[in-house]
């Protein structure tokens, strides 16, 4: 199908990594970028790919690429039946060394002034520093610049994948809803400046105070709201308290100054009738009003799941 040298030099000219395979998905020819890579990555042993059924390797592939391997699969018959006219697919090849991405293009091979479909040409380039960039761009966008905590946008989609969680096992789910106790005076007495490290400083409590599994983020000036998986009123009670506790306790030097903060926290807890997590953060959010209304730096708990009197704490 590739006669003469002319052809083989052209797909060893190119950097992206070339097979080309017959109507039967058998390889009949791979450029030196295809060799290479395969040398790299087998420890150095030399593997002749011509003969191989491609479709064999995409069935029994392993490893992180084996997600993306059937849709694959699919995609290289259906141009090889001719069915479409190109297939592309981004997946991960991670090396124990280094992160890798690679985009996969599947196109058909006719001979001149011919729509038979003689086999396919199919190559991998290496996508990896777009994909680097682009997961540090979602990073970015997902993370509050000032505390380096999840932002309001994070905890809206990790909370809706969690909540979902929720309505298929029937797992206990909560919310805490903290508010800094008169932060305004922080910043009018001491400065902005003094009022971000406050907040820096409470957002490094979390990191001391919760599970690894909960996500506290900040969504507003002196607003953040915590998840609770897997925790039910009781638990997210006591991790409400001892998260007040250490924020209470902080000794926060600011140039010759040693501020304090308290919070009032509000908790909620997903009921079995809620439609989404923000049923359990509006119930956070009342819990919380109790709490300010109680004298502030206290924890409250608002339900409508089971009879329980919302100004216990």
């Amino acid at each position: 199908m590739l006669d003469g040298g002319f052809a083989v030099a052209v797909i060893d000219a190119l950097t992206s990594h070339i097979c080309v395979v017959d109507r039967d998905g058998v390889i009949v020819a791979v450029n030196q970028t295809w060799k290479d890579f395969t040398a790299a990555n087998s420890n150095g042993k030399s593997i002749d790919h011509i003969g191989v059924s491609y479709l064999d390797v995409c069935r029994s592939s392993t490893g992180l690429a084996a997600l993306e391997a059937p849709e694959f699969l699919n995609g290289l018959q259906a141009v090889l039946r001719g069915d479409d006219e190109l297939f592309q697919i981004e997946y991960p090849c991670h090396s124990p060394t280094e992160l890798r991405w690679f985009l996969a293009r599947v196109s058909p091979l006719r001979r001149r002034d011919s729509m038979v479909t003689e086999g396919a040409v199919v190559s991998h380039m290496n996508i990896t520093d777009r994909k680097l960039v682009e997961l540090d761009v979602a990073r970015l966008a997902a993370t509050d610049a000032l505390t380096g905590i999840p932002n309001r946008r994070f905890f809206d989609e990790f909370s809706a994948i969690e909540f979902s969680r929720v309505q298929r096992f029937g797992e206990p789910l909560s919310v805490l809803m903290i508010d800094l106790d008169h932060f305004k005076v922080i910043n009018d007495e001491n400065g902005h400046p003094a009022g971000d490290e406050v907040l820096r400083k409470v957002a490094m409590v979390g990191f001391h105070v919760l599970r690894a599994c909960d996500v506290l983020a900040r969504i507003g000036g002196e607003e953040f709201v915590c998840l609770l998986p897997g925790t039910g009123a009781a638990g997210a009670r006591v991790a409400a308290e001892k998260l007040r506790l250490e924020i209470e306790q902080l000794a926060i030097k600011v140039g010759p100054e040693t501020l304090s903060v308290t919070a009032s926290i509000g908790v909620g807890e997903v009921c079995p009738g809620d439609t989404s997590i923000s049923d359990a953060m509006r119930r956070a959010d009342e819990a919380l009003y109790l709490a300010k209304s109680a004298g502030r730096n206290c924890v409250r708990f608002q339900s409508e799941c089971e009879d329980e009197d919302p100004t216990a704490s």
